[in-house]
């Protein structure tokens, strides 16, 4: 099976932020073939044009592909939708003109007005793995321009399947957490990013444990591409290929608790 592994942002010029990991699993072994930005494969820069290509990309190409951004909001938060599907619908229409602020504020205002406890709220998913609330300060932006602008149009048009919460199928959409997944193989899982004390060398002991433990064949040139580049993103979209090859070969059967209305986190 054809395995992407996405390692997304919300930035407003995301081409060098965004990585896409492109391989294939056989069942036993996934190789890595190519590791780019997406504006070296997109050939853009600016946040409509590659998240419009990124999507296109994902309903064109066969297989599954694993997304690192939230693909639901905590239950507490969400309208009396019976469906995770009817929720996407929800949120692209209450968020169709809102900046990323207008939506992290207004979901906090409906936290406030729960009986929840606190206002960052976390879905059940998110807990299993250690994730960090959909709209936190770190993950917001994400959020937004993820679920709006490709998870959610993909899914209304029927060019993906999103399992658990749909039958697997010719082309299938997954959200990942890559920190969840190197602490699920007992990794490095921080300070191996940007200007970290002695990142390069954490980023090849990451390398190391995935060549290990999926087991894991880079093509010529991606290992050190994966080393060299400073902002973890190139590792992390890697790490994403391979979150994907593993929930593959569990046929997509969650290894945590979830809600079916919020979504689910394969690591």
């Amino acid at each position: 099976m054809e395995i992407r592994g996405v390692d997304f942002s919300g930035a407003s010029e995301p081409g060098d932020d965004i990585w896409i990991t492109e391989g294939s699993w056989d069942g036993d072994r996934l190789t890595v073939r190519r590791c780019r930005s997406a504006t070296e494969v997109f050939g853009a820069t600016g946040r409509t044009t590659v998240l419009n290509r990124l999507r296109e990309y994902l309903a064109s190409e066969p297989g599954t592909s694993g997304l690192d951004v939230s693909f639901g909001l905590p239950d507490t938060l969400l309208p009396d939708c019976e469906t995770w599907r009817e929720t996407l619908e929800w949120f692209e229409a209450a968020f169709a003109a809102a900046s990323a602020d207008e939506m992290r504020e207004e979901l906090k205002r409906r936290a406030r007005a729960s009986d929840a406890d606190g206002v960052e709220l976390k879905r059940r998913t998110d807990d299993a793995v250690g994730a960090n609330s959909p709209y936190s300060f770190i993950t917001y932006y994400q959020t937004l321009y993820g679920i709006r602008e490709v998870v959610a149009p993909l899914v209304a048009d029927g060019r993906v399947a999103v399992p658990p919460m749909q039958p697997a199928d010719e082309r299938n959409l997954i959200e990942i957490y890559p920190a969840g997944t190197l602490r699920r193989l007992d990794t490095v899982d921080e300070t191996y990013k940007d200007g970290a004390a002695d990142a390069r060398r954490r980023r090849k002991t990451i390398l190391n444990a995935l060549v290990e433990s999926t087991p894991l064949e880079l093509a010529d040139g991606i290992r050190e591409r994966a080393v060299s580049e400073t902002g973890g993103d190139a590792l992390d979209s890697i790490v994403a290929a391979v979150a994907t090859a593993r929930a593959v070969r569990r046929d997509f059967d969650p290894d945590g608790d979830f809600d079916e209305r919020e979504g689910c986190i394969f690591v």
